[in-house]
């Protein structure tokens, strides 16, 4: 069971620096030699569902054929030197960066402590709790190596009057989200069986 759990953990944190290596390699036009933030990126479009703004012009279509609803999905290289969605990009480098490491340790050491003390019976939870942790390890090996998080993912839409385009992120990003959601399930799930239990039991 341990062996399926480390290789879920090392195959989320390849394909996430697999990915944003990628990125990097395709995407990233120029790029300053020392100002980490003096840089240049290119974005290729994926697909769009529905006809957007961006996919009419790149298909030779008018003004009129872009539908009321529509989302574009592209590949991109942004750096975030902060946190999710750009935040504390604006605070001191040295402060930035200690907070960062300091607040990584605390939840990767809290997320080892409830995976080897959960129940061996709760699979569930403990994936969901391994897909976290690589995917703020994938995010901590950037800031290291580089001082900035390599985002590549972009999406653009606009559904019942509403446009937006969200914050570019990356794969480590995906992992967190996604751990977080199963984690949430897990425990949702425990809860109903622990009622299913009490339920029965009196009954009994």
């Amino acid at each position: 069971m341990w062996a399926g759990y480390v290789l879920l953990f090392l195959s989320t944190l390849l394909f996430d620096q697999t990915s944003k290596f990628h990125a990097e390699s395709s995407f990233l036009v120029w790029s300053h030699e020392s100002d980490i933030r003096g840089y240049r990126g290119s974005k290729q479009h994926v697909f769009t569902l529905g006809v957007s703004p961006a996919a009419a012009r790149e298909q030779g279509l008018t003004a009129a054929q872009v539908t009321p609803a529509w989302l574009d999905f592209h590949l991109t290289y942004v750096r975030n030197p902060g946190a999710a969605w750009g935040s504390f990009a604006q605070v001191a480098e040295s402060t930035r960066f200690m907070l960062f490491y300091i607040v990584t340790a605390l939840v990767g050491g809290i997320i080892t402590y409830l995976l080897v003390t959960s129940h061996p019976g709760q699979r569930l939870g403990r994936a969901a709790l391994v897909v976290i942790l690589a995917g703020a390890a994938g995010n901590l090996i950037d800031r290291i190596a580089l001082r900035y998080v390599i985002d590549w993912i972009q999406f653009h839409w606009k559904i019942f009057g509403w446009e937006y385009s969200f914050p570019v992120f990356n794969w480590a990003d995906v992992a967190i989200n996604v751990g977080l959601l199963l984690l949430v399930l897990d425990i949702a799930l425990t809860e109903v069986a622990i009622a299913r239990r009490n339920r029965l039991r009196s009954q009994h």
